[in-house]
């Protein structure tokens, strides 16, 4: 009876403190703050739960675009101290500028307007991803947290589901997930932003490691190599730079599970390079005939392979440098270079280290599959965008009240 009951004082707590901190936070950011909280966890939640791209975009535009710029109006001084203490940032809107520029020579067939108007929308979520993420830094891990949790919870049911589907590589359901490939990228990135935090309770330990194992199940079932290297890669970055020994010693036993994978599954080596290798000359040729402006933002351009025509040629940085050029890419590789050195500079926190982990699995996924820069949002829209803003979300704005006024940044 007395267990029951403070356990009962414990909830009640519990809950009026989220009450208090949801108050406070609406007196101070307003609606814009919380409605742009759960548009960025349905920017990635939502392609795992979406019926139909559709029913995505809709949700995008309702809870990030339009809080977004409500929220950026509201707080120019957070946005004008990040953009002081995150010169990336400056790169990056350099680099969104020369891209936009990149139309007057582009050979897309959609309207000027219709794509200026798509990337001025995605300018609006990153600049609100990352005031909204340095201001709320906690709840920024809650979200990791919650994502990993989705993430398990969908491999469970696509397991469960896949002996019933007669195939012969499990992929996941939805829109975004139906095939093998973004289905393994997208639940092996969810899986190293949240693997971690654990519980403080065995139970709770229990559950949450069933979750994560859950998730690399369905990575080795998608039989889709480069979610698994990319895994592979973080687990030996955690064996450098991880202070904790547990975490050493669970990457260990990944680096051997991933050994062993391999011996036990030759299938995976010999599928060869996919045509991976004749992808990349013909993309070397296209990116020889345009070297310094691309076919420009939205332009096609075409490759082939064993007899197919590719409108990619599976290799982020060469799509990049076909698009926009070799100087642009030059500067971008610096730029999510210099994203990535933030986050080993902040490695010895939990956040950090979780996003750190993230850059690494995203910078290897990128050389060997379908990546652009500025596209549509998908699957593989989160693997490319989401590690950037993160890192770049990393060290809270703090604002300091004297007689006019002054912000300090971290």
């Amino acid at each position: 009876m007395s267990r029951n009951f403070q356990q009962s004082n414990r909830f009640i707590g519990g809950f009026t403190d989220f009450q208090t901190q949801l108050q406070a936070t609406m007196r101070q950011y307003g609606i814009a703050g919380l409605l742009l909280g759960f548009g960025l966890f349905w920017s990635v939640g939502g392609v795992l739960l979406t019926p139909s791209m559709k029913f995505y975009n809709w949700l995008v535009s309702a809870f990030i675009y339009l809080p977004s710029i409500c929220l950026i109006a509201a707080r120019v001084g957070d946005l004008r101290a990040t953009l002081a203490s995150r010169r990336e940032l400056w790169l990056f809107l350099f680099l969104f500028v020369w891209a936009l520029i990149s139309l007057r020579w582009s050979n897309g067939d959609e309207g000027h307007w219709v794509i200026i108007k798509r990337q001025l929308l995605l300018l609006s979520l990153v600049l609100g991803w990352v005031v909204w993420g340095r201001m709320f830094n906690r709840q920024l891990q809650t979200l990791l947290i919650i994502w990993g949790a989705m993430a398990g919870i969908y491999s469970l049911i696509a397991l469960v589901a896949f002996p019933m589907r007669h195939l012969d590589r499990i992929i996941g359901f939805g829109t975004f997930m139906d095939n093998p490939n973004p289905a393994g990228y997208t639940i092996g990135f969810l899986l190293v932003l949240s693997c971690m935090w654990w519980p403080q309770r065995n139970a709770g330990r229990l559950v949450w490691a069933f979750l994560q194992v859950c998730s690399l199940a369905f990575v080795i079932m998608t039989g889709s190599r480069g979610p698994l290297l990319s895994l592979v890669v973080v687990a030996g970055v955690v064996m450098l730079a991880a202070e904790k020994r547990t975490y050493r010693w669970i990457a260990l036993s990944l680096l051997a599970a991933a050994v062993a994978l391999f011996l036990l599954e030759p299938s995976l080596l010999q599928r060869g390079d996919s045509e991976r290798l004749v992808l990349i000359k013909s993309a070397l040729v296209l990116v020889q005939q345009h070297p310094w402006g691309g076919v420009g933002l939205s332009g096609s351009y075409a490759v082939s392979a064993g007899g197919e025509i590719f409108d990619h040629c599976h290799n982020f940085i060469l799509d990049t440098a076909v698009q926009y050029g070799v100087p642009f890419t030059a500067l971008w590789v610096f730029c999510w270079g210099w994203a990535g050195a933030r986050a080993w500079r902040y490695r010895t926190q939990a956040l950090g280290m979780s996003v750190l982990m993230g850059w690494v699995f995203a910078t290897v996924a990128l050389q060997f599959d379908v990546f652009t820069l500025f596209g549509r949002a998908r699957a593989m829209w989160v693997v490319v965008w989401v590690p950037f803003l993160l890192c770049l979300c990393l060290g809270k704005i703090e604002t300091l009240k004297t007689g006019r006024g002054a912000e300090r940044s971290v």
